[in-house]
């Protein structure tokens, strides 16, 4: 049990480290305004609402917390690819 305890608080941490990476780019977007920054704002709420539901159904069905940070690693991650594209 600590060890997947241990497991979970890991990815939380690489989640949180991963995610400001993001925050960051996106902050970029969001300074030079216009069109861009409004579509990266629209797809930004979409992404996030999908995956909290998506992470949500999946605790509920019984997946363990590490696998749901995966999951949301892997989303931050495309979403990290693609903002890093465009500096």
């Amino acid at each position: 049990m600590f060890a997947s305890t241990l497991v979970a608080m890991t990815e939380a941490s690489l989640l949180d480290f991963e995610a400001s990476r993001v925050v960051a780019l996106r902050m970029q977007v969001f300074m030079l305004g216009g069109t861009a920054a409004w579509n990266e704002a629209d797809l930004m709420v979409r992404e996030k609402t999908k995956a909290f539901s998506q992470a949500f159904l999946d605790l509920a069905a019984g997946s363990s917390r590490s696998d749901v940070y995966s999951d949301l690693r892997a989303i931050v991650k495309e979403n990290y690819d693609r903002l890093s594209e465009r500096h």
